[in-house]
């Protein structure tokens, strides 16, 4: 039985990664908590900062949610606000806020750990040991408190992301998922209308019933039980019941839906989602790759020109979006389309940015392909060339030096 927990454990763990695609809008999904009635009406402090985690402004986020921690130290939404914004600026940096990156071989599934920024992991279970202390004394007083058990349970959730992601730490991830769910659980078992507890609960459904039915009997025999259909229904509950954790909620739906192959239902969300957070530029990337899903590049094409155009027209937020990456990515769509002149623009256009990215060796790469179909050769080669010196031990440089050798070959 216990080697058949340990495969159970692998195989939830490295499963847990695809739903965790859905933090790529905003980590806040699992920390948008519970506010009194008496409180709702009165827009505060952490709801003008959680707007700013949103779109993805994380030092304006930060000040807020520290200004208000100045004045209630021991709030424990506000703790676990913090912990989010800290988590999320760093996956931001890292490029681990998008989707693609827990598909199939993406970054998330390797098994590389880039170093922490120093203290970084001391400073943030800090924080989240605090609330967790805070929320845990709170039980032991009354272990009915509801607000107590719901940010318990966040900060369970908040250490899972971060192992997960940051140091890949898969068992120990699905550990702290285990503990938010049984809290969230035990929230709702006292109170069915906590509705924004049922996004945690229902994701762990949806994960656990997605299984091949040959693990769910296994998972059945170790205590692991889900759902599929019922996760959806429950997350998709709280999009439309759920008061504080509505719109993040949409963020999982939308995530979820793309990978259920309902890409109209994802895209529909997205667009919703994209009106009101107008400064993170990541949606309209995710509406780009729900369009190339569904095979429709000429709408990719225009989502990328969209996104290039607001970073020309200094629209705030787009002076901070991955220029090299967006320019080959968009390069790639008309390239599908055909359209191989301008893809090699924006290819071309990408390689000559200066910073050290590799996605503009990406570009160079791709532009040296397009010279060769389009028989420049001589600039095929000096691309080829540019890739194979300046990025040698990649995958870029290696298939640089590969064409270079097919190139010579059919002279």
């Amino acid at each position: 039985m216990k080697g058949t927990r340990g495969r159970i454990l692998t195989s939830i763990s490295g499963f847990l990664l695809c739903w965790l695609a859905a933090v790529g809008f905003s980590t806040s999904a699992l920390a948008a908590g519970y506010v009194p009635p008496a409180q709702a009406s009165v827009p505060d402090q952490l709801e003008l900062a959680l707007d700013h985690l949103r779109n993805l402004e994380y030092d304006a986020a930060q000040k807020g949610v520290e200004g208000w921690l100045r004045q209630h130290p021991d709030d424990l939404r506000g703790l676990n606000y913090l912990g989010n914004v800290m988590l999320q600026r760093e996956m931001f940096r890292r490029e681990l806020l998008e989707n693609q990156v827990y598909g199939p071989r993406g970054a998330a599934f390797r098994d590389e750990k880039p170093p922490l920024p120093a203290g970084f992991q001391q400073e943030l279970f800090g924080i989240l040991g605090k609330a967790e202390a805070l929320a845990d004394g709170r039980l032991k007083q009354n272990s009915r408190d509801e607000e107590a058990l719901y940010w318990g349970g966040v900060a369970h959730v908040t250490r899972a992301i971060f192992r997960l992601t940051l140091t890949r730490e898969r068992l120990a991830a699905l550990r702290e998922a285990k503990e938010a769910r049984k809290l969230h659980a035990q929230l709702l078992a006292l109170n069915p209308g906590f509705v924004d507890a049922r996004l945690v609960v229902g994701t762990y459904d949806y994960v656990v019933g997605s299984l091949p039915w040959y693990m769910k009997v296994l998972a059945s025999l170790v205590g692991y039980r889900g759902d599929r259909a019922r996760g959806l229904e429950e997350i998709k509950r709280v999009t439309e019941q759920g008061r504080w954790a509505r719109e993040d909620a949409k963020s999982f739906l939308a995530i979820l839906y793309f990978r259920e192959k309902r890409y109209a239902e994802a895209l529909v969300i997205l667009q919703g989602l994209a009106q009101s957070y107008p400064r993170n530029f990541l949606l309209p990337q995710e509406m780009a790759r729900v369009y190339k899903a569904q095979g429709d590049w000429r709408a990719a094409a225009a989502a990328y020109s969209a996104i290039l155009a607001r970073y020309e027209a200094n629209v705030p937020g787009y002076g901070r979006i991955p220029l090299a990456k967006i320019l080959y990515q968009a390069g790639q769509t008309r390239a599908q389309l055909g359209e191989r002149e301008e893809a090699l623009r924006l290819y071309e256009r990408a390689a000559k940015r200066a910073e050290n990215d590799l996605y503009v060796y990406r570009a160079e790469l791709a532009a040296a392909g397009l010279c060769w179909q389009l028989n420049r050769r001589a600039d095929a080669r000096r691309k080829y060339e540019r890739v194979a010196n300046a990025v040698p031990s990649t995958d870029e440089g290696k298939a640089a030096r590969r064409s270079l050798k097919q190139l010579e070959e059919s002279r």
